[in-house]
């Protein structure tokens, strides 16, 4: 075999590996990110089955918030990261949505973020220093929503 040949099939080789290495690579840091998330993931399912405040309902969706889902998982417009083990969430609320995540910086550290994004404005992104400060906004976040 020449040696351009030989080098050509490494090059193809390499890639696939380092095509692999990605994807496992990939799979490891959506692990990490929904083990940091699973407190903030089991407060939502907690909470999910209770009443959502009517005036909150009325400012989501002035429309039709009569036939819209009462109760605070009709706010969860969606999980980030699959779904059998999500590293955040986005929540429909007043005037926009709020969104929790995880995620890690290039050395492994984790970052906690919320954006509120307000309809027809710049998104407000707010960066916790740590999960429980994260999880404290989340509690008030969602206390302002339901109906105790």
């Amino acid at each position: 075999m020449n040696q351009t040949i030989q080098k050509l099939r490494q090059i193809a080789q390499d890639s696939t590996l380092s095509a692999e290495d990605k994807v496992i690579e990939r799979h490891e840091i959506q692990a990490s990110c929904a083990e940091l998330a699973a407190p903030l993931v089991q407060a939502f399912r907690d909470v999910a089955g209770e009443f959502v405040r009517v005036s909150v309902l009325s400012r989501i969706w002035p429309g039709d918030y009569d036939r819209r889902d009462d109760r605070v998982s009709g706010l969860l417009i969606q999980w980030i990261g699959p779904e059998s083990a999500p590293h955040g969430l986005k929540l429909a609320v007043p005037n926009g949505s709020l969104t929790f995540e995880v995620t890690l910086k290039r050395d492994g550290s984790p970052v906690f973020t919320c954006v509120r994004d307000t309809l027809g404005q710049r998104p407000a992104i707010m960066d916790f220093a740590n999960r429980d400060d994260w999880l404290e906004f989340f509690y008030k976040s969602i206390a302002d929503l339901v109906e105790l």
